[in-house]
């Protein structure tokens, strides 16, 4: 099956995990994919390679007016492709215009296309276009969600809550998948301790240290975390709080306010290679999130990696992790406090035996449940569904 992946963001950020994971999962399985991004560097040229077995294009970003989706020159680009080139299936990455504008030209001059439109984050009505962004550009962004959705042939959702919203546009229930992000089981590995004390010495941790560790670029509520970390420092001495990712200003002042600063490690955006050397090195990982249609909308693909590495999760219980934890057993939930993150911490460190059990758990979910071939494998399943049915 020949395939076109259309996302908005810079070529490695955001949703560009997932529709790259995806296309890579449905390339190993024999479909010739195709995925449209967006170049972080070049506001003039357009590259075209292949990786992991899925050509990759990345599209000028010039007078782009956001994280990407709104470049001109992209759009054009991308317009004049899905006009000339036939594909069997269009799979559209949330709702931008760099990708509602394409995926509709190719739905409307090629009729044997089937079109497929991926809701991975909860965008208008309250989600995360709520606060400050520019009024002509949220309500335009308000109006393509939803729309893509209700135009599309399928949807496929990323959360229990986008899959309902979708149901709420009366999406008919048979046009509707409910698919998570994946785990990246091959990349992302546990390691043995030997392995993790040369890691620690590798980035100047104390080799004896307790880590607790975030990881991302979403970090609206890592306040919560600063604050735990602040709390449980006061009881487990030998406490550091790592933080994967780019800081966002506005936790700067609460870190360097803090008297355990000095134990809080913010390492800045790093390459995508070191990622699975964070994620070993961690004794807990967390996922705060306060309870908001945005967060109940996600389903973040850093659980996954936290499962992939085989490690515990501390978590509000907003949204499908809630559910991940119940069923699976890969972590506890706690309210949405420093002192209950505090709370929590301290317990799982002074029980040892349970925060291995939870963490071998959070390896074996990773691996038989929700590994990106096992997704993978899901969808390919919709697709051939979709495309049988359009064929009678």
């Amino acid at each position: 099956m020949k395939i076109l992946y259309l996302n908005h963001n810079f070529k490695g950020e955001g949703t560009y995990f997932r529709a790259f994971n995806f296309a890579k999962g449905l390339a190993l399985l024999g479909h010739d994919v195709s995925l449209f991004t967006m170049s972080p560097k070049k506001n003039f040229m357009t590259s075209s390679y292949m990786e992991s077995g899925v050509r990759i294009t990345e599209f000028p970003k010039l007078l782009d007016i956001g994280a990407g989706g709104w470049a001109p020159l992209d759009l054009i680009c991308r317009m004049l492709i899905c006009a000339v080139k036939k594909y069997d299936l269009v799979h559209a990455f949330a709702h931008k215009p760099t990708v509602y504008l394409p995926a509709l030209l190719a739905k409307k001059l090629h009729k044997s296309t089937v079109l497929f439109s991926d809701w991975d984050d909860w965008w208008g009505r309250g989600g995360i276009n709520k606060g400050g962004r520019m009024k002509l550009k949220t309500k335009t962004e308000d109006f393509l969600e939803e729309d893509i959705i209700k135009k599309a042939d399928y949807v496929t959702a990323t959360s229990v809550a986008l899959k309902t919203r979708a149901l709420g546009l009366n999406v008919p229930q048979k046009r509707l998948f409910h698919i998570p992000s994946g785990c990246d089981i091959n990349r992302i590995r546990p390691l043995q301790k030997k392995q993790i004390v040369s890691l620690k010495k590798k980035f100047s941790i104390d080799p004896k240290a307790g880590i607790m560790e975030f990881i991302g670029f979403g970090q609206a509520d890592l306040g919560i975390v600063i604050d735990g970390f602040i709390q449980a420092k006061s009881r487990i001495k030998n406490l550091v709080l790592l933080i994967v990712g780019p800081l966002e200003k506005k936790w700067e002042q609460k870190i360097s306010d803090s008297c355990f600063k000095s134990d809080i490690i913010v390492t800045g955006k790093v390459p995508y290679d070191l990622v699975p050397e964070y994620a070993a090195m961690a004794d807990i990982c967390y996922l705060p999130l306060s309870d908001t249609p945005a967060n109940r909308g996600r389903g973040p693909i850093k659980a996954g990696d936290y499962m992939a590495a085989g490690k515990p999760i501390i978590a509000n219980p907003v949204g499908d992790i809630s559910e991940w934890i119940k069923k699976y057993r890969v972590g506890i939930t706690a309210d949405y406090s420093g002192k209950s993150i505090a709370e929590k911490t301290v317990f799982l460190f002074k029980n040892p035996g349970l925060m291995k059990k939870l963490g071998i758990n959070s390896r074996r979910t990773a691996e038989n449940v929700l590994s990106w071939d096992k997704v993978s494998q899901k969808m390919a399943e919709a697709y051939k569904h979709a495309v049988s049915f359009k064929n009678k």
